[in-house]
């Protein structure tokens, strides 16, 4: 986990905090900053609380002779009457070099003043210093436009995709398949994870190699479910040749807002099934079928639909029948 993000985060912010992996850039980090209580909830060396890096990463040597590796800010600073004063223990005496980098460390700290308040988080990105998905967003995509020349159409994927009333992890799991940096075992390859000797077939259909095209729109089990689900919503298109075509295939012309937010959570919770399934198979060794794979789909949309969409009535069996009459149910539509 990056130094900038709180130890205790849920796995929906570790998702979240995930899309930023561009390179050296840390989107989330740049957008965050600590603001000190008592200094109890921060660590001193691994978590960003002054400037724009970790000390444990400005200042590795005197990190590794550090008594404190574990400390809080709290428990390095002590506060006594007149101001913070800053007590550290090391393994050893300091060699003079290092004494002089001990100063510069001080320096980097110097006007912090802890009191009796708890330690708070602040999103940089809002005059309200509270995270926001719109501020979020906009900062993702200014990332990622900075590093990819993405079309027009494809931008309004990322637009439509990023106002989904679908789980936020879901939808950082599907941004991170459009850029294509799911962990697929072609890309762990080139990442040097996996040896090419290592055969990364596909974990569903173990035929192909695992690519993110082929994984999750070309595989002939990932075929098998879209073509049921189609036609499950009475539409049917030949699978085109990437994910960003698929999606506008997908949501057609739809004008219909619920409509439109359905149909696009029922994307997302194939793409999620699939990669669930894959998982399970890759490490749990279990089999599975097609057509459980759809209905575990149905049902998870289901799910989100009904509750993320305040849709009132609709029971499971109505929602197999006829999916749009549910959708049709959302109080809201604009």
């Amino acid at each position: 986990m990056s130094s900038g993000v709180p130890r205790l985060s849920s796995l929906s912010w570790k998702e979240l905090i995930k899309l930023g992996d561009f390179g050296e850039l840390n989107w989330f980090n740049s957008g965050l900053e600590r603001k000190m209580g008592n200094g109890l909830n921060s660590s001193f060396w691994s978590d960003t609380w002054r400037g724009e890096r970790s000390f444990r990463s400005k200042y590795p040597r005197l990190f590794s002779i550090s008594a404190q590796m574990e400390a809080s800010v709290g428990e390095v600073g002590v506060e006594p009457e007149l101001g913070t004063e800053w007590k550290f223990l090391w393994k050893r005496h300091l060699f003079m070099w290092e004494e002089e980098v001990l100063l510069s460390l001080k320096e980097d700290f110097e006007g912090v003043r802890l009191n009796n308040q708890p330690d708070k988080w602040k999103w940089k990105l809002e005059d309200s210093s509270v995270f926001s998905m719109n501020s979020a967003y906009k900062r993702l995509v200014g990332s990622v436009l900075n590093e990819v020349a993405w079309r027009e159409d494809e931008k309004g994927v990322f637009e439509m995709l990023w106002k989904s009333p679908a789980p936020s992890k879901v939808v950082a799991f599907a941004w991170r398949a459009f850029l294509n940096r799911v962990p697929t075992k072609e890309n762990l390859v080139l990442r040097n994870v996996l040896a090419p000797e290592e055969q990364p077939f596909c974990g569903l259909c173990n035929r192909m190699g695992e690519s993110t095209l082929h994984l999750f729109l070309h595989c002939d089990v990932a075929c098998a479910v879209w073509l049921k689900l189609m036609r499950w919503l009475d539409q049917i298109f030949n699978s085109p040749p990437n994910l960003f075509i698929h999606w506008e295939c997908w949501l057609g012309r739809e004008r219909d807002k619920n409509i439109k937010n359905g149909k696009g959570i029922i994307w997302l919770a194939i793409i999620w099934v699939l990669w669930k399934t894959r998982n399970d198979k890759i490490f749990n060794d279990n089999n599975f079928e097609v057509d459980d794979i759809v209905e575990e789909v149905k049902v998870l949309a289901w799910k989100w639909t009904m509750s993320r969409m305040h849709i009132p009535t609709c029971l499971y069996f109505e929602w197999c029948w006829n999916p749009q009459w549910c959708l049709n149910q959302a109080p809201f539509r604009r």
